[in-house]
């Protein structure tokens, strides 16, 4: 039986509702979404691998999860 899409997770186990589009991970951050676009170029081709929230790639969509970026707030709140 063909898995439902609400159902559908991704292998770490995040249930892909979780997962948030660049658009609405700059509205969490209040980064402009260039923004995590530069810190993700910086963390693919520069030394600067702690830039900017973890993402994940699907085929060629990038996604952020939801708690990610919810710890990602948390630690510039307290920097």
């Amino acid at each position: 039986m063909p898995e439902n899409e609400d159902n559908a997770t991704k292998p770490s186990g995040t249930p892909l509702k979780d997962l948030l589009t660049t658009k609405e991970a700059a509205a969490l951050t209040g980064h402009p979404a260039t923004t995590l676009m530069a810190f993700r170029n910086r963390r693919n081709n520069t030394k600067y691998k702690n830039a900017g929230p973890d993402y994940v790639k699907i085929g060629t969509a990038v996604f952020y999860e939801r708690s990610v970026i919810e710890a990602y707030n948390a630690k510039r709140a307290g920097a």
